[in-house]
């Protein structure tokens, strides 16, 4: 049929009277038929029109019964609408409108959808159990499936289902014993979801979405409702809306009460019994969602800043038998809430960042002490905000400054390093201890600075070698004081021994494990410099340090580790590979495959597979950097700047400025 720009629609009255004179039609052709029939019967005469005004009049009945049908779904699809007598609808019919019920057209589907609601709502889920009901949900699933796939279908499977089954649907399948349960509620989430997110709105579907984002009596329908949202994938503005009215508003008003909902089937669906907990799960993932419910979380009865509300989570999670669900629910909230894993860093938006410097300043006050199921999630908002928490060890300009989101006085930018927000060392150093001693979350953490350390000094090393600047310096400088801090805070954690201890097994068995046999290199190259620089800026800043980290690499080796040295070669490279102004090296000290100068650890293998006969690898090593430092000798600007970088990226200031909170 060719499109047409005229309104096509049904008019339920009109439709009405349409039935009852098509069922009048029928009955007239029915009953004419049956006089006729006898009158001809008793003549002996036969006619096959007859017959066929019969099956007219048959079909006539059939349409009669299926328009009724039609009549009641657009009927119960359309409650309240405007056409029905809801709010507008006085307002439509004087602005010209023509009283009819205005649904999209699915009316297909639709069909499918009221089937589905009456099997599952007046049936399955209200008169069979345990097994044979599994089996029943499940078998039918795959049609709960296909009506996820049209919003508007899906609206109106929820808008017809009864609103007790729909608030009892998880814990009813649960109970069945469906082997299948997780996925069966994960099908039914999704139908729900596609309806909340539908472009038009099937009227009858509005009283479902105004139900599910209000408060409820017990904490059973709650959890259910909740349940049900969790795999929704629900607009932002419902999923704030139904945590916050559901649990999240009463627990900001009073939250020393009962919040466990009963064992309703939660281990089936590896949901939290919890309904703290489980209003976090339905924030999970949505940004938007954990900024709104947190700013808006208690309404104007409560006057608590942001930061007190996320004290209330932790504080609850470390007092309660639950307290590992809550923890590990907040920690996953503060991800989303910060966008740490959308936003890139160095590139937050303001809102995601005033966030995090919130939750970095409530996490800090726990700091070794927070619930251990937010740790890791810690270390994920660390990683994002890398910029704001190097730049946040910085000693040489404002080192009495408080965190916050305006740019502290007197403060000086540097290339490259590009912080939303600015935290003092001390909260600095208090929030890493959040993730400290957490092997896999702190080695990760590791890892992004050392990337981040090696981009920022490359850089600066192309813009100091186009003018008269010394970026390079100043970002080793930052670098070299953050080191102060990270192993200050380290300290504080896990005590002196144990932190040198620590970083020693890691250098040991990731970087100086080349010089023994049989073990190959694998770290690229920024996370080697940064673990030497780490074990630089503790060379000077701990007594214990010659009694275990150069013992132990000395009994690793067999020979005393330069550090100060090693240093000097690694800023020679990347000012080497930025750029900067110098004469062409040795050819023996270029790499082929990429013209840059040879890493540390590149001559060092080298040495090793050269070393023949009785010359061992360390004399071969030796030769290689006495040509290296022949080189950087006679290079004076670029040899004064290697200097002056590796000096300032040793740092003790974190042992003389920075406190310790009692």
């Amino acid at each position: 049929m060719p499109s047409s720009a005229e309104f096509c629609g049904i008019d339920p009255e009109q439709m009405g009277q349409l039935a009852t004179s098509l069922r009048g039609a029928a009955d007239k052709l029915t009953t004419f038929s049956k006089e006729f029939e006898g009158k001809l019967r008793e003549n002996g005469v036969e006619t096959p029109a007859l017959r066929e005004i019969t099956d007219i009049a048959d079909w006539g009945g059939r349409q009669v019964s299926m328009l009724h049908g039609r009549i009641d779904l657009i009927n119960a699809l359309g409650d309240g609408a405007p056409e029905l007598g809801g709010a507008g609808g006085a307002a439509s019919v004087a602005a010209g409108g023509q009283g009819l019920i205005r649904l999209p057209d699915e009316l297909k589907d639709y069909d499918l959808a009221q089937g589905l609601a009456r099997m599952y709502g007046e049936d399955i889920l209200v008169n069979f159990h345990s097994d044979l009901q599994a089996k029943l949900i499940h078998e039918h699933i795959d049609d709960v499936a296909k009506i996820a796939e049209n919003p508007q279908a899906a609206a109106a499977f929820f808008a017809l289902l009864s609103p007790k089954v729909r608030d009892a649907l998880p814990s009813i399948i649960a109970a069945s014993g469906s082997k299948t349960a997780k996925q069966d509620l994960a099908t039914f989430s999704k139908a729900l979801g596609a309806a909340l997110n539908a472009p038009t709105l099937v009227p009858a579907f509005a009283k479902v979405r105004s139900d599910l984002v209000k408060p409820v009596d017990g904490n059973i329908v709650a959890w259910n409702r909740l349940a049900l949202l969790k795999g929704a994938n629900a607009p932002s503005s419902i999923r704030s809306a139904a945590a916050r009215a559901l649990v999240l508003d009463e627990f900001a008003k009073r939250p020393v009460q009962e919040w466990r909902a009963g064992s309703l089937g939660g281990n089936k669906y590896d949901l939290p019994d919890d309904l703290v907990a489980m209003g976090l799960e339905v924030l999970d993932g949505d940004g938007a969602a954990v900024r709104d419910a947190f700013a808006k979380m208690g309404g104007t009865d409560v006057k608590l800043s942001q930061v007190d509300k996320m004290k209330l989570f932790l504080d609850y999670a470390k007092g309660v038998g639950t307290g590992d669900e809550v923890a590990d629910a907040f920690g996953r909230a503060m991800e989303a809430g910060t966008e740490a894993k959308t936003e890139k860093a160095g590139q937050h938006s303001p809102k995601a960042a005033a966030f995090a410097l919130d939750l970095i300043k409530v996490a800090g006050t726990f700091g070794a002490d927070l619930p251990w199921p937010a740790k890791d999630s810690m270390g994920v908002v660390a990683n994002s905000y890398v910029h704001e928490m190097v730049s946040g060890g910085r000693f040489d300009r404002a080192a009495d400054r408080s965190s916050g989101m305006q740019i502290p006085q007197h403060w000086e930018a540097l290339p490259g390093v590009t912080p939303a927000f600015y935290l003092s060392p001390g909260d600095t150093s208090q929030f890493m201890k959040t993730f400290v001693g957490e092997d896999k979350v702190a080695d990760a953490f590791d890892s992004t600075v050392a990337k981040f350390r090696y981009d920022a000094l490359l850089s600066a090393a192309r813009l100091d070698a186009q003018g008269n600047t010394d970026y390079f310096r100043d970002i080793s400088l930052m670098f070299g004081d953050f080191g102060s801090v990270a192993f200050k805070t380290a300290k504080d954690v896990l005590g002196e021994e144990d932190a040198i201890s620590d970083m020693t097994r890691d250098i040991t068995k990731n970087t100086v494990g080349l010089m023994l046999g049989g073990v190959s290199f694998t770290k690229p190259v920024f996370e080697v410099g940064w673990e030497f620089t780490q074990a630089y800026i503790v060379s000077t800043a701990s007594d214990k340090w010659a009694d275990s980290f150069e013992t132990q690499v000395q009994a690793a080796t067999e020979t005393r580790a330069d550090l100060a040295r090693r240093m000097k070669y690694e800023m020679a490279y990347l000012l080497h590979s930025g750029g900067y102004p110098a004469s062409e090296p040795p050819s023996e000290l270029l790499s082929a495959a990429t013209g840059n100068l040879k890493t540390y650890d590149e001559l060092v293998a080298e040495a090793r597979s050269e070393a023949v006969g009785d010359k061992k690898w360390e004399q071969v090593l030796q030769t290689k950097l006495d040509a290296y430092d022949g080189w950087m000798d006679d290079n004076a600007s670029l040899d004064k700047k290697v200097e002056h970088s590796s000096r300032f990226q040793t740092s003790d200031l974190a042992e003389n400025l920075l406190k310790t909170p009692n």
